[in-house]
């Protein structure tokens, strides 16, 4: 009887345990999740230039192609593409993704999504100019691209190709793992769980606050009132992890780079461009991030396709070309030509603290080569890029988002796309671009490869680091992994621990 009894007890307690554990484990779902950013989402326009990939990137959207943890593509909306000819294709579509208003994506919703896009984000006409897309049947579609394109999975998977439905309000839904429960612009912007994507049961309700601060975020997240900082400075890396925090050090699969206006009075001379190519020291940079890597041109070291190009600091040699370029030393250190002063100017932005980091290093390099350097921080450097009111832009982008490389390259350095802002036009580029969409993908990285070589000759961009990001987590998201930069920081994995 006794054993009777100690067996009976024994299982009441572990049904105690399994019920305690369940509510802790609910418990735990109910608490929000609260991450830190430098950055936040301010609107919800599908078509307004690059707020789709905000949108994606805080788990409201996905692109019809995405990116996993080990950077294959996968859909959940594509079941497979069949290509018909150069320019033609044609996709039958999976049956169960849905909008978070419960209705399923068809072939209808998504053609309309897409063919909005490309008429009204020029973003979106980068590498395949302008796709129109004609729905077939229920689940069935054909795409018909302006130019060839190997990879039509990569182009789906560019930031700009999110899936939406606008509504008769005209509010739009969308297909990922959160929606927008409120925007508190220039605050913060929360989230709820999306009830019609697969596993909503198990997510908590996500806030994102925004810091224009990095001490503050530090001090948010030592309070313990922050699950996730995204981005620390290396400094504040250091002290979280002394502190005994977790901290996860990633390539960023981003690239920091300098973009040239050569339409500038003086760095449209190719002989200031290369000199200031031979006169900045990037090891500086590097040192003072605690991380990273020279680059070897445009794209991440870890991909095939990484450029082979091989940046060499001589500071002589900057100087020399400067002299004979006609620049000349002046008493007060500063270089003069004709009359005038070597001045350049120098702008970035505070959503990306590194790169304030390089300006300032970077500033004290050009004193040195006789070039009086002006700085400016602004909040929408886009805007301040296409003003052309610059010199050099310093820019972090993630130039291989879909695993390609064609996207970056055709927006970046082909003649009057969208984000050329450094007004670059080279009809050797432009044909090996055209080319590069006909190729598949082993051709392509020779494609790039001979790209890369080509930029480092005409310096519309000054290639200066490959970084690495640090990412504090608490011990709730311990499990979390960071991927493909901040492409998708809030994704469908983000579970608490």
């Amino acid at each position: 009887m006794k054993k009777i009894k100690f067996v009976l007890s024994a299982a009441a307690l572990l049904l105690v345990l399994s019920c305690s554990n369940k509510e802790s484990g609910k418990a735990e779902t109910e608490r929000p999740i609260y991450i830190g950013q430098t950055w936040i989402l301010e609107a919800e326009d599908p078509l307004n230039a690059s707020v789709p990939w905000s949108m994606t990137s805080s788990g409201i959207s996905e692109t019809v192609y995405m990116l996993d943890e080990s950077g294959n593509l996968y859909s959940r909306f594509i079941k497979e593409v069949e290509r018909i000819d150069d320019l033609k294709w044609k996709a039958l579509m999976k049956e169960e993704a849905k909008f978070s208003d419960g209705e399923t994506v068809n072939a209808k919703t998504l053609c309309g999504a897409m063919n909005e896009i490309m008429e009204k984000n020029k973003f979106s006409n980068a590498t395949a100019g302008i796709i129109t897309f004609m729905p077939l049947s229920d689940f069935e579609f054909e795409i018909k691209t302006e130019r060839p394109a190997e990879s039509i999975k990569s182009v789906f998977a560019e930031w700009s190709n999110v899936v939406f439905k606008r509504l008769e309000n005209g509010k739009f839904v969308f297909t990922g793992p959160y929606i927008i429960e409120k925007i508190d612009a220039g605050n913060e912007l929360v989230l709820e769980p999306n009830p019609y994507y697969p596993n909503a049961e198990n997510r908590s309700k996500v806030i994102i606050k925004l810091f224009k601060d990095e001490a503050a975020m530090k001090l948010a997240y030592s309070a313990g009132e922050l699950d996730m900082a995204f981005t620390v400075t290396p400094e504040v890396a250091k002290m979280l992890e002394a502190e005994k925090h977790i901290v996860k050090t990633v390539d960023a699969g981003y690239q920091y780079f300098g973009i040239v206006n050569t339409a500038s009075n003086i760095l449209s001379d190719i002989n200031v461009r290369t000199a200031l190519n031979f006169g900045l020291n990037r090891e500086d940079y590097i040192t003072a991030l605690k991380g990273g890597r020279i680059p070897s041109g445009i794209f991440a070291s870890y991909y095939k396709f990484a450029g082979n190009c091989s940046l060499k600091y001589d500071k002589q040699r900057a100087q020399k070309i400067l002299d004979e370029a006609g620049w000349i030393m002046g008493s007060d250190g500063i270089r003069e030509k004709a009359g005038k002063k070597l001045e350049l100017k120098l702008v970035t932005y505070p959503s990306r603290p590194d790169l304030t980091v390089i300006m300032q290093i970077m500033a004290s390099q050009m004193q040195e080569l006789g070039i009086k350097p002006y700085t400016e921080i602004v909040d929408n450097i886009d805007g301040k890029a296409k003003s052309g009111e610059f010199d050099l832009i310093l820019y972090a982008q993630h130039t291989a988002p879909t695993g390609d490389p064609s996207f970056f390259l055709n927006q970046f350095f082909r003649s009057e796309q969208a984000k050329n802002f450094s007004r670059y036009n080279s009809a050797k580029v432009d044909e090996l671009l055209k080319e590069m969409g006909s190729v598949d993908f082993d051709k392509k990285i020779n494609y790039a490869k001979d790209i890369q070589e080509i930029i480092f000759t005409d310096l519309p961009v000054l290639y200066l680091v490959d970084p690495q990001w640090h990412i504090a987590l608490s011990d709730r998201l311990k499990n979390y992994k960071p991927y493909c930069g901040d492409y998708y920081i809030v994704n469908s994995e983000l579970f608490v621990k």
